[in-house]
């Protein structure tokens, strides 16, 4: 129990450090913004690191998921803020995500494959006009070296079907027309997420 109450005050003070990081960020990107989304991240850290906790207890696979998925918060706000995912943070990602595929003596060829498998399909789906940005091609390449070949195919499935929905959804009730932008980032992400903690 008492674990549990730790992991719940760090992951509150990890949202707020994350909030103010995203804030500064976005102020380098956009010298006049001015938005916050304080009401919001420090409860996503809380929900999503008693969920790795949960599935990975006290391991070296749980500091790679805390790791990943603070990755991926970053990344989804400031391309729900700025429609761009900066490319120094998938730089760390893909460090990051080599570094804990060694740490956690995964396959190495896995690791590669993941990597060909989340930016390839992402790249020959470029080619389809206004189908795909280059930075979430460059995203899950990188998150592919922390999820490996399988749960990277899973994930992209699951961004597909998270964004399918959600757009309809919001072309139904008028909130979105059919031309307006949906950043895709945060699919991903959320993709990933899940992906991680539901495939072995």
């Amino acid at each position: 129990m008492y674990i549990y109450i730790f992991i719940f005050i760090a992951s509150l003070i990890i949202g707020k450090v994350l909030n103010k990081l995203i804030d500064n960020i976005s102020y380098s990107i956009s010298k006049c913004d001015k938005k916050t989304f304080s009401a919001y991240i420090p409860i996503i850290c809380v929900v999503a690191f008693e969920i790795l906790f949960f599935k990975f207890g006290l391991t070296i696979l749980l500091a790679k998921a805390i790791v990943m998925t603070t990755i991926l918060i970053i990344i989804s706000f400031i391309d729900l803020r700025h429609r761009i995912i900066p490319d120094f943070i998938v730089a760390l990602a893909l460090v990051s995500g080599i570094i804990f595929s060694i740490l956690v003596r995964a396959s190495f060829l896995d690791t590669i494959l993941g990597m060909i498998a989340g930016g390839g399909i992402l790249l020959l789906l470029s080619f389809i006009p206004n189908a795909m940005g280059g930075g979430d091609i460059k995203l899950m390449f990188a998150i592919g070296a922390f999820l490996g070949v399988n749960r990277t195919l899973w994930a992209l499935l699951l961004a597909f079907l998270l964004s399918s929905i959600v757009s309809i959804t919001l072309i139904f009730f008028k909130i979105k027309g059919t031309k307006d932008y949906i950043p895709f980032g945060p699919f991903l992400a959320l993709g990933s997420f899940m992906s991680m903690i539901i495939f072995v």
